[in-house]
């Protein structure tokens, strides 16, 4: 007798993030070749460059849902004030969202609301984000060093977990 593996489904708090999630989703579906859809969370991976991007849909109060477009920039790098103030001084100079460090990963993430997402508005951030993170992650790791998160890819280390992905572990 064969047991079947227990079907992973996903588990949506609100309906807004269930509807927001589905047209990530269907954006996703048509702009690129291939993305990693996360079955137990609201998230999507996909590779641009050198960065990973996460796409995670959280709940936002009853009526929407924050989209969130986090790169791993860097990983495995020692925190240090200058890095810390060139991080600072390069948020200052970025359009659309910010540099953070969590422990000794650094990442570039852009968030917005979605219950009205637009397909121009996704496209504006991912690209944005990815594209940020791409320019920066080597001059990056180049100067304060770590790796990309490509080469940590390649190296078969484990992915850190964003603070989006431990928050939905804990929901």
């Amino acid at each position: 007798m064969s047991v079947m593996p227990a079907i992973r489904t996903k588990r949506f708090l609100t309906r807004c993030q269930e509807e927001v999630y589905r047209q990530v989703k269907s954006y996703l579906d048509e702009l690129v070749d291939e993305h990693f859809d996360d079955a137990e969370h609201c998230d999507f991976y996909l590779k641009y460059g050198t960065t990973v991007l996460e796409i995670s849909i959280e709940p936002y109060e009853e009526d929407d849902a924050v989209v969130e477009v986090l790169a791993f920039c860097v990983q495995g790098v020692e925190p240090s004030f200058a890095m810390m103030r060139e991080l600072l001084r390069l948020n200052s100079d970025v359009p659309l969202g910010a540099f953070s460090m969590v422990g000794s990963d650094v990442f570039f993430s852009h968030s917005f609301l979605g219950r009205r997402l637009r397909p121009e508005q996704f496209i504006a951030s991912l690209d944005n984000v990815a594209s940020i993170a791409d320019e920066y992650d080597d001059k990056l790791v180049e100067q304060y060093g770590g790796e990309t998160a490509l080469e940590r890819m390649r190296s078969g280390k484990p992915r850190p977990r964003s603070g989006v992905t431990q928050k939905a572990e804990q929901n």
